[in-house]
């Protein structure tokens, strides 16, 4: 069960349990909820029947930490491989809306600038965990590379 003091991780799977944060727009970038919708049995029973979901749509869940392939030396991968490529950004002024930044990873870990970032990343669940991780520890993508 998620409560107010759980890490949540912004990039999650669709399934039982999560919550839908967001959509994907045309322009690739998501829309976020002004509240996020927990996903029942029934709602991520319809949503797994669409193709590759959580490139439509944006989920959170609690954080797993060294459960997930994406973990690395005690902080989660996404987004630091997203922020070695963004270095240049400058302290945002404002942020975009987000109704579980108090509980998110990617900001307990980088702060605002990974809210600047976070409309811009999609989940891709296509490829296997081995996979992702591959990409993610590919000497091209490192971080600070």
């Amino acid at each position: 069960m998620l409560t107010p003091s759980t890490t949540l991780c912004p990039s999650a799977r669709a399934e039982e349990g999560a919550l839908l944060l967001g959509v994907v727009a045309p322009d690739q970038s998501v829309k976020m909820l002004t509240e996020p919708e927990p996903l029942t049995a029934e709602l991520a029973e319809a949503i797994a029947e669409i193709d590759a979901p959580e490139q439509q749509f944006r989920f959170a869940n609690r954080c797993v930490k060294s459960g997930c392939n994406q973990w690395h030396d005690g902080r989660c991968g996404v987004i630091d491989l997203v922020m070695s490529f963004n270095q240049h950004l400058a302290e945002p002024v404002t942020l975009p809306a987000c109704a579980i930044r108090s509980q998110c990873r990617w900001h307990k870990q980088n702060g605002p600038k990974a809210c600047t970032l976070c409309p811009f990343i999609i989940t891709d669940s296509s490829q296997t965990e081995q996979e992702r991780l591959v990409y993610i520890d590919s000497p091209a993508y490192a971080p600070g590379a």
